[in-house]
Formats: C-alpha cells, sequence, structure tokens
C-alpha cells in the first residue's frame, strides 16, 4: 500500500502543476482627481440616467433597442460562441468515452480458397462492440492552461457585449437629443422664414409707394431665400438622423415619435465623477481589456507545458464474434488497457516559437490594457470639460439672443419711421437668426457631454442595461 500512496501523492503533486506566469494586475499611474472640479459623492452613474431627462419616448426608444438592436444581438450570440468554445476546451479534464459496434458481412475471393480450411464458407459474418476510454493527464497543466485562456476570453466577450449596450444606450440617446435640436431649429427657422415674408411684404408696399428704392426689396427677398434654403436643409437633416435612430433601434426607417422638446429635458444638477481609479470597475471595455491580459498570460502556459511528455492513459472493453449469438457471451469478451508517453525531441523550433509567440502576445495586450485606460481617463475629461463649457456657452447665447432680439426690434422701428436704412435691419435679422440657431446647438451640447460623461464613466447602469437586453 505504502508505494501505491507514494505514487498517488506524486500524481497528486504532478497534476496541480502550472506553467502560468501569476497574474498581478499592472500599475497605472492615476490622478487622484479630474482636471474639471466635479462631485465625487453623487451615485447616479449606477442607475438608469437616462430616466433622469423624464421623457418617456426615449426611455421607451431605449428599451426597444436593448431589445431589437442587431450589434447587440451579434454580440450576444457572440458570448454563446465564445462559452461552447470554453465548453470544448474543459472537455479533456475528463475521460473520454466512445461506444462502438460493427456489424460486417465478408465474402473471401474464389481464388483464396486454397488457403482456406476444408468446408470454410466463404461468406463469413463478424460482430463486435466495445467501449473505449481515453485519458490525457494533465501532468503539466497545459489543459488546465487552455481552459484558463478560454475562460477569460469568454469573460472579455461579455464585456465586449456590455460595451456594446453600453455605446447603444448614449447612441439612441444622443441621436434622439441632435433630432430634438434639429426640430428646435426647424422652428426657429420656420419663424424667420414668416418673419421675413413679412418684412419682404413691407419693403415691396414701401417700394411701391415710391419711399424706397427696389434695392431694398432685393435685400428682403435674399434674406426670404436665405430662410427658405435654411427650411429645406433642416427638413433634409431630420430624416436623415430619424433613418439613423432607427437603424440603432434595429427597424427599417420610419418616422421617430417625439417627447419632450429640446427646451424641456431637464439638466441634473450634479455630474456623478466619483473618482479616476472607479473607472477600473466601472468601464467594461478596460474589465475586457484585463481580461484579454489574463488570458494572454495563461496561454504562456499553454505553450510552456507543451515542453514536457504527453501522457495518455487508454482503455477497452467489449465483445466479438463470427455469430451474433455469441457477441455478449463470455469467451466473446475482450478487453485491453495501456498508456502512452509521448515527449517531443526535436520540432525545428515550433515550440519554442509557440512560446515566444505567446509572450508577445501578453506584452500586446498588456499595452492595449494601459491604452485602454488612457482613453477612458480622455474620454472623461473631454466630456467633463465640454460639459462645462457649453453651459457657460448657452448662458452667454442666452444673453446674446435678448439682447440682439432687442435690437431687431428698435431697428426696425427706426427703419419703419424712415429714420434708419433696410440694411441695419437685415443685419439685426441675420444676426438674431443666428443666434437662436446657436442657442439651440449650445443647449444640444450641454444635453450631448452630459450623455458622453455618463457613457464614459461606465457604471452599474450598464449592468442593469444588459440584464435587460438579455431579456432578465
Amino acid at each position: 500500500m505504502r508505494p501505491l500512496l507514494v505514487l498517488g501523492v506524486c500524481l497528486f503533486i504532478c497534476v496541480s502543476c502550472s506553467f502560468e506566469p501569476r497574474y498581478e494586475r499592472p500599475y497605472i499611474d492615476m490622478p487622484e482627481c479630474w482636471r474639471v472640479e466635479a462631485s465625487t459623492t453623487c451615485t447616479e452613474a449606477n442607475v438608469r440616467w437616462w430616466e433622469l431627462f423624464e421623457d418617456p419616448i426615449l426611455q421607451q426608444l431605449i428599451l426597444t433597442a436593448l431589445e431589437n438592436n442587431k450589434d447587440l444581438k451579434v454580440a450576444i450570440w457572440r458570448v454563446c460562441q465564445y462559452y461552447a468554445n470554453y465548453m470544448v476546451a474543459r472537455a479533456p479534464l475528463f475521460p473520454q468515452i466512445y461506444a462502438q459496434t460493427t456489424d460486417l458481412r465478408e465474402k473471401f475471393p474464389e481464388g483464396a480458397a486454397i488457403f482456406l480450411p476444408n468446408n470454410f464458407d466463404p461468406i463469413t459474418s463478424s460482430y463486435m462492440w466495445e467501449f473505449t476510454l481515453s485519458y490525457e493527464v494533465d501532468f503539466w497543466g497545459q489543459i488546465r492552461s487552455g481552459m484558463h485562456v478560454a475562460y477569460e476570453e469568454l469573460l472579455a466577450q461579455v464585456e465586449n457585449r456590455r460595451t456594446v449596450v453600453l455605446t447603444l444606450v448614449a447612441s439612441v440617446s444622443q441621436s434622439y437629443i441632435r433630432l430634438r435640436e434639429l426640430d428646435k431649429e426647424l422652428e426657429i427657422a420656420n419663424k424667420t422664414l414668416d418673419a421675413r415674408t413679412e418684412y419682404l411684404r413691407l419693403a415691396t408696399l414701401r417700394f411701391e409707394g415710391g419711399l424706397t428704392s427696389e434695392i431694398e426689396v432685393t435685400q428682403a427677398r435674399s434674406l426670404y431665400d436665405q430662410a427658405r434654403v435654411a427650411v429645406e436643409q433642416i427638413k433634409e437633416y431630420i430624416p436623415q438622423e430619424e433613418n439613423l435612430l432607427s437603424v440603432l433601434l434595429g427597424e427599417p426607417p420610419t418616422c421617430i415619435l417625439r417627447g419632450k422638446s429640446l427646451d424641456e429635458l431637464l439638466v441634473p444638477c450634479e455630474v456623478p465623477t466619483g473618482i479616476p481609479s472607479d473607472l477600473l470597475m466601472n468601464r467594461p471595455d478596460i474589465a475586457g481589456a484585463e481580461n484579454m491580459l489574463i488570458a494572454a498570460g495563461a496561454q504562456i502556459g499553454v505553450a510552456r507545458a507543451a515542453f514536457f511528455p504527453l501522457i495518455t492513459l487508454t482503455g477497452l472493453y467489449g465483445g466479438a464474434s463470427v455469430q451474433f449469438s455469441n457477441l455478449f457471451s463470455g469467451p466473446a469478451r475482450t478487453w485491453a488497457f495501456g498508456g502512452n508517453i509521448l515527449q517531443p525531441i526535436f520540432t525545428g523550433g515550433m515550440l519554442t516559437g509557440q512560446l515566444r509567440m505567446s509572450e508577445a502576445e501578453q506584452k500586446e495586450a498588456l499595452y492595449q490594457y494601459e491604452q485602454t485606460i488612457l482613453i477612458a481617463f480622455k474620454e472623461v475629461e473631454d466630456a467633463l470639460i465640454a460639459f462645462q463649457q457649453t453651459k457657460q456657452i448657452v448662458a452667454i447665447e442666452k444673453d446674446r439672443v435678448k439682447t440682439l432680439k432687442e435690437y431687431l426690434h428698435l431697428a426696425f422701428l427706426r427703419y419703419y419711421e424712415g429714420q434708419t436704412d433696410y440694411l441695419t435691419v437685415l443685419n439685426a435679422e441675420q444676426e438674431f437668426f443666428n443666434s437662436q440657431i446657436q442657442l439651440a446647438e449650445a443647449e444640444g451640447k450641454v444635453l450631448l457631454s452630459l450623455i458622453d460623461i455618463y457613457k464614459s464613466l461606465g457604471g452599474g447602469w450598464v449592468l442593469d442595461a444588459d440584464c435587460t437586453a438579455l431579456g432578465y
């Protein structure tokens, strides 16, 4: 019993071997705070932030996208593929058992009769059944390392799916905001067109009454045509944005329902930024990059283990007979068992090349992981700066619109009383129209930059939306 016990202990130690390098999360020099001063205590990034806009149409659009978007469907089924690949990589850890039956009827050629016993029937039958078992003893951890590779790649694909969810929710929200921004610009352009139509009518009446020259009519008509062009351009952009949003919803191009106007959409007073180190846990793309880094390290273990002997145990149990009635009898029993050891001696540098390739892939994954973190920092900083600056721009544009509106009113009164020429009205009206459009764009950018903040920060809402996409 003692030799068997020693042998068992040795086998246990060998099976416990692994040549994977021990993984430690790489050190990343992270800033302690963001460049832009923001709230670090607000936790709204972990909830469904799009509900803060209080627009039921937007909420329904996002739900539809999570259920129907085709890119998300592709990501979901890609995870299923990698799960199946993990099952394949895991299977060699268990004995492989197969069953086989054979029923063979054979006729010997007539010329072979001289070699056969007397009265031997040249037409013979044979029957066979057997169970075969094979088991690769994972002494060096090659199979377990391969399973680890497949498992980490599966986790990386799960994080990639969540990245698609994150991008999809943000894209639908931003497309909807741009659509509402275009709607507001179209409303401004239509009002401007109505006003310029009236200016053209007055200029024509004053010309026909001999109060002004025809040049004022020409100037008024130029402004009128300019407003018509602006209206037609916006009418071109709106269906194009609707088509983009329809694709995100997984539907053919169609008209999109509207909810709250751009002015009615609420902007949260606080932005939930947290601290920079939170990105390592909240961003699925960073988590996915780390999974790929771990998988690359496990692949080194596979390459190292390939230098050592491959040990396989095999066994067979079954029966064979020329008569079916005797196939399951004792004399027909057959069995076999054995083992096989395969040691690479010379492979022309193949194993060394595989190891070096795995080490290079691990370095590539390391720098890809670090680059992903740097890009995440940049995206958060850019979004925070854009949000802060666009809010200031909105305040300035509102004052500018108010000033230019008063300027236009005074210029028109002076023109109507004959105290100034039409060129003053023309300039005032043009600047007023441009300022209104710029204000609408700035208001849209505030909301777009806010969405960029939520997108760049990630958070618990991604997991929640991911469950919705999976139908949980």
